[in-house]
């Protein structure tokens, strides 16, 4: 160790004399001065180029974490021996064949210093050490363009004329800078406050990853503005630190799949399609059905949770209670082409573009052929069989019931800004179509209400206003020890009065969306009391 530190300071001793040496013969040397003069230049160092802003809805930014000194260094004796000072050894080593050949270079220091022909700068990380809304923001990759997420599909728009921090020497021949010339300095970073403007609100994002990480593992979170529909968080548990993605990548669990944009087993959630269509079909909300914990199909037996026995219902029963024998006999009545249609109409089966670019999955929707058999009708009547959706899907859904009827594709996109914050371009207003009656919504939000207050979604009850919620325990048909896997559902929206968001929460795995999810709605319906308020 000794003799290394020892070589480390003779290589810095030999250098400083020989930019000394250098100094004294150029200067004695006065052809040697002239030559030198006349063949004088300007070389252009890029100390960094800064990149377009990711804003939340209030234009407050998603991106830029903690500072960074980064030094514009134009070699010299005394700036050698200074560097040696606060530079660890194997930094220095590393510069070495830098100071030598003269010529001036970029470097990151630990701290401030004052040094000669050392011109300092603070630059903005781009991402913090725990970065806020990382599925959605994304990352980039080691050229430094966007390799996912907002980060991807708005590249372009991010780099291009977004600002550069750059130095004009003046060198001689060899591109080494001339001592006691002036540098030119342009700094044109007030360029990156061009960016996107997302609908996701920073406030809220972060109150909803730090519910999820409360109780959730393996999990999606999404809230959503009513009736707009306006994406205000989006969580993707396990999440990953977008400065260090290569430990991701080795991570189990998928760390970077954005669960939020994937599909899944639905379940009971979906009764509030099945309940749509039969209401919209005309069939009575007082239709009462006897529920003995299992239904024969032809042939085949469906149960209730747990085969659980809920008695004689009506359709609110039915939902507060989360029934699957009471819908599977319903949906019975309906036409098939009447409750796929409607499912279709609830933005399932479908891919949504949130931006420009940036898609969802599709999920998947059986066939009308598929209907006509009876098992599969009955596993479609409470969210079963064939089905997956997302959890954007869903939140459309539930958004749908909360705003009276009508049906508006979730979205997170708000425009472009220029660097004064002022939009350049603006997303067009998402369409609204009323795919269910005023009635029905009013029903069914009922019918919700009663879920959280005395039936499966109890657990999600919020302490400082009443909601409206169902939950989801979908079997997945994958056993691990014996035991099946199940996918965990809690959607509802909030406060029951004049409908503010609406929360989706599904989680991989647990013991039932109510147990499991529910928790989680309570947490983040509670803390954004206030801001509704």
């Amino acid at each position: 160790m000794m003799g290394k530190r020892t070589t480390v300071f003779f290589g810095i001793f030999m250098l400083c004399m020989f930019l000394s040496i250098l100094s004294l013969y150029s200067l004695s040397n006065g052809t040697q001065l002239a030559q030198t003069a006349a063949r004088q230049s300007s070389f252009k160092l890029v100390v960094a180029n800064t990149r377009g802003t990711i804003y939340d809805c209030n234009k407050v930014p998603l991106t830029g974490g903690d500072t960074e000194v980064v030094a514009a260094v134009s070699p010299s004796v005394e700036g050698a021996a200074a560097l040696s000072k606060v530079l660890p050894e194997k930094t220095m080593e590393n510069i070495y064949p830098s100071l030598t050949a003269g010529r001036p270079f970029v470097l990151k220091l630990p701290k401030s210093v004052n040094i000669p022909g050392v011109n300092l700068f603070q630059l903005q990380n781009r991402y913090s050490d725990h970065q806020l809304a990382a599925h959605t923001v994304g990352y980039l990759d080691g050229s430094g363009k966007g390799a996912s997420g907002i980060e991807k599909v708005f590249n372009d728009q991010l780099t291009q004329n977004q600002g550069q921090i750059s130095i004009t020497y003046k060198v001689d021949a060899l591109n080494r800078a001339l001592g006691g010339e002036n540098t030119n300095i342009s700094d044109t970073t007030y360029l990156q406050n061009k960016g996107v403007v997302l609908t996701i609100d920073k406030d809220i994002q972060e109150i909803a990853e730090q519910a999820a990480k409360k109780y959730v593992k393996q999990a999606a979170v999404v809230v959503t503005e009513v009736p707009t529909c306006k994406i205000r968080a989006m969580v993707s548990l396990p999440d990953f630190s977008p400065n260090d993605v290569a430990s991701a990548l080795k991570e189990e669990n998928s760390p970077l799949v954005n669960r939020c944009l994937s599909a899944y087993n639905v379940g009971s959630v979906f009764k509030l399609v099945s309940a749509s269509a039969a209401l919209e079909y005309g069939i009575s909300p007082d239709t009462e059905y006897t529920c003995t914990g299992a239904i024969d199909v032809d042939g085949g037996l469906f149960h209730c949770f747990n085969s659980e026995s809920h008695g004689k219902e009506n359709m609110g029963q039915a939902i507060a209670q989360s029934c699957n024998t009471y819908f599977v006999n319903l949906m019975q009545q309906v036409p098939q082409s009447q409750f796929l249609l409607m499912a279709q109409n609830m933005g399932f089966g479908k891919s949504f573009e949130i931006a420009p670019g940036f898609n969802s999955s599709t999920g998947n929707l059986p066939t009308l052929q598929s209907l006509k058999i009876p098992r599969a009708l009955a596993n479609f009547s409470f969210g079963q069989g064939d089905l997956t959706a997302t959890p954007l899907q869903i939140a459309g859904m539930v958004n749908a019931v909360a705003s009276n009827g009508y049906y508006t594709q979730p979205y997170l996109y708000e425009g472009l800004v220029d660097e004064n914050l002022n939009f350049t371009s603006k997303a067009p207003a998402q369409k609204q179509t009323q795919i269910i009656t005023e009635s029905t919504a009013k029903l069914l939000q009922q019918y919700m209400k009663d879920s959280i207050d005395v039936g499966t979604s109890k657990k999600g009850k919020p302490t400082k206003a009443e909601a409206g919620a169902k939950t989801a325990t979908a079997q997945t048909g994958r056993f691990v020890n014996g035991v099946e896997s199940v996918e965990s559902w809690f959607s509802g929206f909030y406060p029951y009065d004049n409908p503010k968001y609406v929360i989706t929460v599904f989680a991989e795995g647990g013991t039932g969306g109510g147990a499991t999810c529910g928790p989680v709605f309570k947490e983040i319906a509670d803390a954004i009391y206030d801001k509704i308020k």
